[in-house]
């Protein structure tokens, strides 16, 4: 992959849907099977969808509730995505799929995320020391306090 492309899947990894993702294809995916075209189509960034799309990611992959990268293009409000995904072999069809829903995928979904902020919990009393990690359980609300 060109740094481009790195440099852009470390802004999605930056995300909290992709942060426990490692990106060592342009297609890898979260565990709702959202790839980095997903989110880059949430945010409407049509020049990071075309980096994505050169540089072979997958248009047609299904992620979240089933939708396609387009379906979040469309539903998102943004046509130029849209059709840009389309003249690019995004399936038509999509846009009106049937949504679904996977209690598993979304299971394993939080139990990474929490992994994951386990691991930056880690991460910050390790760099910051305790001071930090008191402060931040001081602000946080009761129910997430430990």
């Amino acid at each position: 992959m060109n740094d481009q492309v790195l440099e852009l899947l470390r802004r999605v990894q930056s995300t909290a849907d992709f942060g426990y993702v490692r990106f060592d294809s342009i297609n890898a995916t979260n565990a709702l099977d959202d790839n980095a075209l997903h989110c880059v189509c949430v945010w409407g960034d049509l020049e990071a969808a075309k980096l994505l799309v050169e540089n072979g990611i997958n248009v047609n992959q299904r992620g979240e509730r089933g939708f396609t990268p387009l379906k979040v293009a469309v539903d998102f409000g943004f046509p130029r995505i849209a059709e840009y995904l389309i003249a690019n072999g995004a399936d038509r069809s999509a846009i009106d799929a049937e949504e679904t829903f996977d209690p598993e995928r979304h299971a394993l979904h939080l139990q990474r995320l929490g992994e994951h902020i386990e691991a930056l919990e880690k991460q910050i009393a390790e760099q910051c020391g305790n001071d930090v990690q008191q402060f931040v359980a001081a602000d946080a609300p009761p129910s997430a306090r430990r």
